[in-house]
C-alpha cells in the first residue's frame, strides 16, 4: 500500500498543469478505493465548509487568496480532501484560478507546483505518517511468512502462523552510518519544515534500528521508502541512495 501510494503521489506531483485535473482525479480514486486510507480520512470527520462559496472566493480573488486548512491534523485531512474532491467533481481547471495564489510566478506549471507543495502535500504527509504508524503498530518484520498468489492480475496474500527462525546478524559501521545520515541532513536543509520533520523521523528510525542486533526490517524499509518518495535535489537523492546501499544487508 505504501509503495502504491508513493507512486500515485509522485505522478501527481510531477504532472503537467494541463493534465493535472485528470491525474488528481486518479489520485482521489486511489484514495477512495483503498479502505485503510479512506477509513482514516472518514475518521477525521466531515468538512463543514460551504464548498461552492469557498472555491469561488479563492478563484475570484485572482491570486490574492489561498485556501485555509484547519487548526488540527484531522481538520487538515478532511478539509484538503473535501476541496480536492470538489475540484475534481466540478471539472475545475485548477491551474487557472484556485492555484493562482500559490506562486508569484506567471507560469501555470509553477502555480500547480506551489498548489501541490503548500496544499496537496498536507494531505499526502498526513496519510504517509498514518500508514507508517500502522506499519509500526503491526510490528512489521520478516518473521511472518506470506504465501502470495496472483489471480487475474490481483495479488492475493495469505499469512500463516509460521515464523522465520534463521538469524543473520550483520554488524554496522556506526561511523559510516553517522556520515551517511549527516549527508542526508545537510542536503535537506532547504526543504520545507514538514519535509524536514519527515526526514528527521525517518532518520531516527534508521539510526535506532540499524544498530540493533535484530533490526525490524519492516521499519527500515518503510523509513527508506518514505525518504525515497521525497522530492529533493540530486545531492539529496544521491545521499538517500548511498544510505539504502549501506543498510541493504540489514533488510535482506
Amino acid at each position: 500500500m505504501q509503495y502504491d501510494f508513493n507512486s500515485i503521489c509522485n505522478r501527481l506531483l510531477q504532472a503537467d498543469y494541463q493534465d493535472y485535473p485528470e491525474v488528481l482525479g486518479k489520485f482521489l480514486k486511489f484514495l477512495n478505493n483503498a479502505p485503510i486510507i479512506l477509513d482514516y480520512i472518514k475518521d477525521c470527520g466531515v468538512c463543514d465548509w460551504v464548498m461552492e462559496e469557498t472555491i469561488q472566493s479563492v478563484q475570484m480573488a485572482y491570486g490574492r487568496k489561498i485556501f485555509g486548512t484547519g487548526e488540527t491534523d484531522e481538520e487538515e485531512v478532511r478539509n484538503v480532501y473535501a476541496v480536492l474532491s470538489y475540484l475534481v467533481e466540478t471539472n475545475n481547471s485548477i491551474y487557472h484560478g484556485v492555484a493562482m495564489g500559490y506562486s508569484s510566478s506567471g507560469k501555470y506549471q509553477d502555480k500547480i507546483k506551489g498548489f501541490n507543495e503548500r496544499f496537496v502535500m498536507i494531505l499526502i504527509r498526513h496519510i504517509e505518517r498514518y500508514l507508517t504508524k500502522v506499519g509500526i503498530d503491526m510490528g512489521i518484520d520478516d518473521r511472518v511468512i506470506y504465501n502470495v498468489t496472483v489471480d487475474n492480475g490481483q495479488a492475493i496474500i495469505a499469512a500463516d502462523n509460521a515464523t522465520v527462525t534463521a538469524t543473520n546478524n550483520v554488524s554496522v559501521d556506526r561511523d559510516e552510518l553517522k556520515r551517511l545520515i549527516t549527508d542526508i541532513q545537510s542536503t535537506a536543509q532547504n526543504f520545507c519544515e514538514e519535509d524536514k520533520q519527515t526526514v528527521s523521523e525517518c532518520i531516527e528510525v534508521i539510526k535506532n534500528e540499524a544498530v540493533e542486533n535484530k533490526p525490524k526490517k519492516g521499519m527500515l524499509k518503510t523509513a527508506l521508502s518514505t525518504l525515497t518518495a521525497l522530492k529533493g535535489t540530486a545531492e539529496f537523492v544521491a545521499a538517500v541512495m548511498a544510505l539504502i546501499q549501506f543498510v541493504e544487508p540489514l533488510i535482506h
